[in-house]
């Protein structure tokens, strides 16, 4: 997938698309990956993960919104990607219609916590 098109696919409104497309813009590495995954498990995994983030304080962006959208799409096929920022350390996951022509949800997970915790 071109750069360009992933940016147009992060059209929607929102805090996590925002900063995702502004990373993009910026050169953030991007990747999409080959596999299927059915929304629904994906729903289950990111809504403990959204827990576990909460409760270790780590900042996110649309996190609780993105599950929401995994839960009500179902059984449908999603395509994850992924974009990390450098500046500063952001983490997108991207989750993609089977086709790559939408995103469904986005997720950004601040890594500033991953960095202070290898400098410890």
């Amino acid at each position: 997938m071109r750069r360009e098109t992933l940016v147009a696919l992060l059209s929607r409104a929102g805090e996590a698309y925002e900063a995702c497309r502004a990373a993009l813009g910026a050169g953030a590495g991007f990747d999409i990956a080959a596999g299927l995954v059915p929304a629904s498990q994906l729903a289950a995994t990111y809504g403990v993960r959204d827990e576990i983030t909460r409760d270790a304080g780590i900042p996110t962006l649309g996190f609780a919104e993105a599950v929401e959208h995994l839960r009500d799409a179902g059984d449908q096929a999603l395509r994850l990607g992924g974009v990390r920022a450098d500046n500063p350390p952001y983490y997108f996951q991207l989750f993609l219609s089977a086709d790559a022509s939408s995103v469904v949800a986005c997720i950004g997970v601040d890594q500033q916590h991953q960095v202070r915790n290898r400098a410890e």
